[in-house]
């Protein structure tokens, strides 16, 4: 192997690292919710994480993450001593330091002695084997480690060790939805367990991306945990049985190129009827905002057998109140074709001025109800204007294949 790919995984696992500490805190945080109401974290402020009260650092957390549970947790591991070394620069008496590690800590080890459940004796016992360690040296690159722990008296190692707290074998970045899942398990059923994560995840890394920002720039910011908890809720509100998740509001507009050049049966059935290009615009807009939504209810299951099909009837029928004729046409018809023209986009803007039923009384979207009438009129299961049927017939192949799985074009 080069030494350019092994620079390339190796900067993929420290990527792999920065992404699982902005995990890891979020997972933390939904394990303590039930618990603690007035918790503040923050990220690579003080530690990698960092949770406060009032104002002061209460916890100080360092996160390890091992591709496939690599690395050492032995009495002379780099990873602990340079986490202790860490700690002793920048905790204070009262703070707790949490080493949160993929590695896994064998028996007898100091880094096993200082787990969660340890006694007194642990920690003693822990901190003669660090001391050892540390006095016997023979590893060069920890050898400022030593020396620093050293400059403890016998009595402030111990008192330091008191404070930390090694947990080891956490989740690796391929089991974190795993362990996020079971954190939420009391705010939906199971099988919404997992779009609420996703949906969680969601908000989460833009909202530690606007936190980083501001550390970055120097800027004191804190995440409260009630924003978490708030977010939790909010999204499981869109889970419940009358309701469902929109993840789209905020797609970015198709540009006046992109509809220019659009040739999807939808689009050509506005085009004949002369609709104006901005209103064209908007319709592609809707669609492909519903067409994105509908599909991803769709993956994730979030849709009862046959609830679409149910809903796209409702919606046909809407079709028909206002574009079916209000009475029997005289034979010999003599419309010409501008006056047809006319009459479909007037027809077409009583329809968009309707309040259309959404797919659940819960959802408030606007433009579902909307872009899906032009999903059922690429598929040509409705048009605008009165020959619909005839102008299209070249394209009735084509549309019988558009399903809602399909890819937006």
């Amino acid at each position: 192997m080069s030494s350019v790919d092994s620079n390339r995984f190796g900067a993929a696992g420290s990527a792999l690292g920065y992404l699982a500490q902005v995990e890891y805190a979020l997972l933390i945080a939904l394990q303590r919710m039930d618990t603690e109401d007035s918790l503040k974290l923050s990220l690579e402020t003080v530690d990698d994480i960092t949770f406060e009260i009032e104002g002061r650092p209460q916890e100080l957390w360092q996160t390890k993450h091992h591709v496939g549970r690599q690395g050492s947790l032995g009495d002379a591991s780099p990873d602990l001593w340079k986490t202790l070394h860490n700690w002793i620069e920048t905790s204070d008496e009262g703070s707790a330091c949490f080493l949160f590690t993929t590695a896994s800590a064998q028996p007898g080890t100091a880094a096993s002695l200082l787990g969660p459940t340890r006694s007194r004796d642990d920690v003693a016992t822990a901190r003669e084997k660090l001391d050892g360690v540390a006095q016997v040296g023979g590893n060069t690159a920890s050898a400022d480690y030593y020396a620093r722990y050293l400059l403890l008296s016998e009595a402030e190692r111990t008192q330091f060790l008191q404070r930390v707290v090694v947990l080891g074998a956490a989740a690796t970045g391929e089991q974190l939805t795993e362990q996020l899942i079971a954190t939420v398990r009391k705010a939906a059923v199971q099988r919404r367990r997992g779009p609420l994560v996703d949906r969680l995840r969601g908000w989460w890394h833009g909202r530690t991306m606007a936190h980083l920002t501001k550390v970055a720039r120097g800027e004191a910011d804190w995440i409260d945990i009630s924003e978490i908890e708030d977010q939790l809720h909010l999204i499981a509100q869109t889970l419940r049985d009358d309701n469902l998740p929109l993840d789209y509001g905020d797609e970015p507009k198709p540009t006046s190129d992109e509809v220019e050049g659009d040739d999807r049966v939808f689009v050509e059935q506005l085009k004949i009827i002369l609709l104006h290009h901005e209103r064209i615009r908007q319709a592609v807009y809707d669609h492909n905002r519903a067409f994105l939504q509908r599909s991803r209810w769709q993956r994730e299951q979030l849709l009862a057998i046959g609830e679409l099909d149910k809903y796209d009837r409702r919606l046909i029928e809407e079709w028909e109140r206002v574009f079916l004729p209000l009475e029997e046409e005289p034979d010999g018809d003599n419309t010409d074709e501008a006056g047809k023209r006319t009459l479909a986009r007037t027809t077409y803007g009583r329809l968009q001025e309707r309040t259309l039923p959404e797919i659940r009384a819960g959802v408030q979207s606007g433009y579902i109800p909307l872009g899906s009438l032009h999903i059922l009129a690429d598929r040509l299961q409705i048009g605008w204007h009165p020959d619909w049927v005839d102008l299209l017939k070249h394209r009735l192949a084509e549309a019988q294949g558009v399903t809602d799985t399909a890819e937006v074009a």
